[in-house]
């Protein structure tokens, strides 16, 4: 059975969703109702299957499914030279934009 505070914080969506429905958009009464019935109940769920322990929640699926675990991967190593100056970003469709400009001819 689900623990006292999700089903509280499932009423309470449920509730604030209805009357949001009702007195905001006009809906008529059974509607919002009816979509406040239906979101706090799919609140509850997930409420209910996310559970207190997600360290048994993750040990259920890898007893569950122990062909779809993997190792993680490493991350990749690049190597950087830290020590080379930057190139040169200068546009070269704008010689006048570089630090060396070339020599006129």
């Amino acid at each position: 059975m689900a623990g006292v505070r999700a089903v509280l914080i499932a009423l309470g969506v449920g509730a604030g969703v209805a009357a949001y429905a009702t007195l905001w958009w006009h809906w008529p009464l059974t509607l919002g109702a009816v979509v406040g019935v239906v979101l706090g109940g799919l609140t509850l769920t997930g409420m209910v299957s996310v559970g207190t322990d997600p360290a048994a929640a993750d040990a259920a699926w890898r007893a569950a499914a122990p062909d779809l675990m993997e190792e993680p991967s490493q991350p990749l190593e690049v190597p950087i030279d830290r020590t080379a100056p930057p190139a040169d970003r200068a546009d070269p469709a704008h010689p006048g934009d570089r630090a060396d400009p070339a020599p006129d001819a």
